[in-house]
């Protein structure tokens, strides 16, 4: 059959193979040199990710879970959370099994090393730096690539409370298609009295930018209503990271931050319905849409989209998710994050949403207004759960590549 197939047009061959899942793939690459080659060139790496990013909007969504009941948290992947699949160990990252997981974007996650107190250095003029250490990792070629060190000083510390008691630091990661690049965000947040009333007015904020294609750090400026973002993993979508302002403090749009660009923005956020103030606010992302779950009850959930990008009366209530007997045993609020709209065998959609009380995953039924645990075989008791597109894309820098000399490749 294979043989039947070599004798199509390249081309073609590219495209029969692009909707296959990365590990046949990778088997492929010995059927022929030519094979191999097409695999691994840039053009059929971009055609396969395009056709797995278009599949995961679809019937299929994969997960990356990684364990938060252990001190050596193991990852996991996820072939399809609408299927009776079991989750599959990944084995230790970057860092071994003190790898982190941060976030995912293109079958690239980006990691850290989980024990921040090995990255704490002290120089002899009595100033104390910090240099996390993160990394990008493809789970699936086992290919890795440690970013260079950007060291972050410590300016105000308490002995009391330690170095790193007295830092906030975010990361957001995302592509820069435009520039056939990606990038990491971090937001460093330095507060001057640790262990006293943290008071944003107070505090230094810098932000830097690291860049795949260039592999270096730089800084770039950063607005002061930045304090007032919400301490929570960022949402990605339109190659634009985005936040939630914090409440009552007169920040009235989403935080964003465009990558292309490198530069920091706002989005208008909807005119909820509900008179009193919501109780809770999380971002997400469904049907491509950025999407705001927005509670004014201890149990009712409105959840809303943004039809066209931007624009604050393109904002509509897509759904609003009553209190329901099939969700009374929790104890804690409604608190949820929409992840991902995923048809049944049906054709029917439903919601995949993320309870953050419990980081747990629930399917929601629009149609039946009805609840479900999603239940996956030998996934651990606690998790953290991230979308995950299998692709072929790889997270070293262009130079690397091309020489494929990085010593720190998994």
């Amino acid at each position: 059959m294979i043989s039947s197939v070599m004798k199509l047009p390249e081309n073609v061959i590219a495209h029969i193979l692009s909707y296959l899942p990365v590990k046949r793939l990778l088997l492929f690459k010995c059927v022929s040199r030519l094979w191999c080659s097409l695999i691994e060139s840039e053009y059929f790496i971009k055609l396969h990710l395009r056709n797995s990013v278009h599949g995961s909007s679809g019937a299929k969504l994969g997960l990356i879970l990684q364990d938060t009941c252990f001190l050596t948290p193991k990852i996991f992947s996820v072939a399809d959370v609408g299927s009776p699949n079991e989750c599959v160990e990944l084995g230790g990252g970057p860092f071994g099994y003190r790898t982190r997981l941060l976030g995912s974007c293109n079958g690239l996650l980006y990691v850290c090393q989980s024990d921040m107190e090995d990255s704490v250095q002290y120089k002899r003029s009595g100033k104390y730096y910090v240099s996390p250490k993160i990394a990008l990792w493809n789970p699936l070629t086992k290919k890795s690539h440690i970013l260079p060190l950007a060291p972050i000083q410590v300016t105000s510390w308490s002995p009391l409370y330690g170095i790193l008691d007295s830092l906030k630091v975010e990361y957001a990661f995302g592509n820069d298609s435009i520039n056939d690049d990606y990038k990491v965000l971090r937001i460093v947040q330095q507060i001057i009295n640790p262990g006293g009333m943290a008071d944003p007015d107070k505090s230094i904020l810098k932000t830097m930018v690291y860049s795949l294609k260039a592999n270096s750090w730089r800084e770039i400026a950063a607005p002061s209503h930045l304090h007032y973002i919400v301490s929570r993993e960022s949402v990605l979508i339109r190659e634009t990271f985005h936040w939630l302002p914090i409440q009552g403090h007169g920040l009235m749009n989403i935080v964003a931050f465009d990558i292309r660009r490198e530069e920091y923005c706002t989005v208008p956020l909807p005119n909820l319905e509900s008179k009193s103030s919501p109780c809770y606010r999380n971002l997400g992302v469904l049907g491509q849409c950025l999407s705001l779950a927005s509670s004014s009850s201890f149990h009712n959930v409105e959840i809303w989209v943004m039809k066209e990008y931007g624009m604050k009366d393109s904002w509509v209530r897509l759904l609003l998710l009553e209190q329901s007997s099939s969700l009374c045993y929790r104890s804690g609020p409604y608190d949820l994050i929409p992840l991902a709209f995923v048809k049944d065998d049906n054709g029917d959609h439903k919601v995949l949403l993320k309870w953050m009380y419990d980081r747990s995953l629930i399917w929601y039924d629009p149609k039946l207004r009805t609840y479900e645990n999603v239940q996956i075989d030998g996934a651990p008791w606690l998790y953290q759960s991230y979308i995950f597109v299998g692709s072929l894309v790889s997270p070293l820098p262009p130079i690397m590549q091309s020489q494929n000399i990085d010593g720190r490749i998994c």
